[in-house]
């Protein structure tokens, strides 16, 4: 057996098999999404100034504002008789991140009139297309916002199977969508 491998070994195969080697034993990278806390292990993460010694997931006091920035809600002007905060969800508002994500929040309902145009979104946060955006309403429905980008007019489409599903109750919790750069 040792005489069949002798005859086959020649300096390139030998340079083959070590390189071949080397590249499968080396360092490699790859991006992670983290999902949850308990795929970090401890002392793994930190901001921009972390302190010395043993620290859980995220070391506490290295993120800061510099690392992370919040959002600043300006609350959204409600008209044609919808209303916030009809179930204790908050009143409606709107953000923007640092990324060009514009951000919703809070819940609203139509308490008169018949008007599905609760609001005009700023114009500084006006999307520079149409924007049809999934929202959770009343009797466990999904409808509509329509963002109308040259207004910045917001309509509420019901949910096809419950007229009126909208005006009885629209979450803008986790609502969001992005602006182009």
């Amino acid at each position: 057996m040792l005489q069949r491998v002798r005859s086959h070994l020649s300096f390139a195969n030998l340079v083959s098999s070590v390189a071949l080697f080397v590249a499968l034993g080396g360092t490699a990278l790859a991006a992670v999404i983290v999902h949850d806390n308990s795929e970090v292990a401890s002392n793994t993460i930190s901001g921009h100034n972390p302190p010395a010694g043993k620290h859980a997931n995220i070391i506490l006091g290295s993120v800061n504002d510099q690392d992370v920035q919040n959002l600043k809600f300006q609350a959204l002007t409600l008209k044609n008789g919808w209303v916030g905060n009809c179930f204790g969800g908050g009143v409606p508002g709107i953000a923007k991140s640092a990324e060009g994500v514009v951000h919703f929040r809070g819940e609203m309902c139509r308490a008169s009139g018949t008007s599905d145009n609760p609001f005009a979104v700023p114009a500084a946060l006006k999307p520079s297309k149409a924007e049809w955006i999934a929202v959770d309403q009343v009797i466990a429905s999904t409808g509509r916002l329509f963002i109308n980008p040259s207004n910045g007019e917001v309509t509420v489409d019901n949910d096809r199977d419950h007229v009126d599903a909208g005006a009885g109750f629209t979450s803008l919790a986790g609502v969001s969508y992005t602006l182009p750069f």
